[in-house]
């Protein structure tokens, strides 16, 4: 069968080749044999084949974080999973491969129509935008968030789960042609990243914005801390532009704001990810909430997949045969 693997740290298409390797074993008692459907391209994947990131495989190494597929077949004594049943792959399993073998008691079912495109992309984005909200502050209805990436597919969750619970919504993006379309996405009240922090400011007279997430660090970061009403948080879950978080200490002083990190593969963090997935996953089903996707490309086209993520967009890789 086939897989995408890094064989070389440093230049990502450089260093992912498409290989043939062993099928997996049947399936033991306890165990199930999924055939992969999509997987995306997420940036922590292209930060492994960087070097940057703190895991380190030994090489080769098949890749990818999040995936969906179908139940092939199941071992001796599996009853929470079906042959045809879909469902959504755990961290253990790297997903850039057509079949996995999986132990039952780590799959979570999807619903029958839930899209599998979208079932692909539940294990980070939407898990993460539901522990930021819990996990940090405990936001009230009508307290405010405040968000960079806003784009994103993980603020579309987060907007669509703020807005269930009545708090509102403040996000901010790169590109002034981006404002109208994340407002008809959910999120309340938006604004260009590099708009002057005072006039921001001033469009949010009254509001109490408790909690700020920032993903991609620099000045970004910053603004986001100017936008915090006294004594609120930052919580940081990335750096994507490389740039360490510009915070100004006065702001930290005299406002008595607080900055931390999250990381979901933290072992604390680890045991609450299938609990919180169980329920999100009831939301992608016709009708329910959608992250954007640039494109999709089939396991075969890999190279070109990788190409286009390190350029930016959420890709897909499809990985079902024919």
């Amino acid at each position: 069968m086939k897989a995408a693997q890094v064989v070389k740290y440093g230049d990502a298409v450089e260093g992912i080749e498409l290989r043939e390797v062993p099928e997996p074993a049947a399936p033991k008692s306890g165990e199930v044999l999924v055939g992969v459907e999509f997987s995306p391209i997420n940036f922590n994947d292209l930060m492994v084949v960087w070097g940057i990131y703190a895991w380190k495989p030994e090489l080769p190494a098949t890749m990818g974080n999040e995936g969906a597929g179908k139940v092939i077949a199941v071992g001796e004594g599996v009853t929470s999973v079906k042959v045809g049943d879909r469902v959504i792959l755990p961290f253990t399993v790297r997903k850039w491969q057509q079949r996995v073998l999986v132990p039952a008691e780590e799959l979570i079912v999807a619903p029958s129509d839930a899209d599998p495109q979208q079932a692909a992309m539940m294990a980070i984005n939407p898990v993460t935008a539901a522990l930021l909200l819990d996990q940090y502050v405990d936001l009230q209805p009508g307290d405010a968030v405040v968000y960079n990436a806003a784009t994103s597919g993980l603020a579309q969750w987060l907007a669509a789960l703020a807005g269930r619970r009545g708090v509102r919504t403040i996000g901010l993006v790169r590109r002034r042609d981006d404002v109208e379309r994340v407002k008809q996405g959910g999120c309340e009240i938006v604004a260009v990243d590099d708009e002057e922090i005072g006039a921001v400011q001033a469009r949010l007279q009254g509001l109490n914005v408790r909690l700020a997430l920032d993903v991609i660090g620099g000045s970004s970061a910053g603004r986001l801390l100017h936008l915090l009403s006294p004594q609120g948080k930052l919580v940081t879950y990335g750096v994507v532009s490389g740039k360490p978080m510009e915070l100004p200490g006065s702001l930290l002083i005299w406002n008595q704001l607080t900055v931390e990190g999250f990381f979901e593969g933290h072992p604390h963090v680890l045991p609450k990810i299938a609990p919180v997935l169980r329920e999100l996953v009831k939301m992608i089903g016709p009708g329910g909430i959608r992250q954007p996707i640039t494109a999709t490309y089939p396991i075969d086209r890999v190279k070109e997949a990788v190409a286009h993520a390190v350029k930016g967009g959420k890709i897909l890789l499809s990985l079902s045969e024919g």
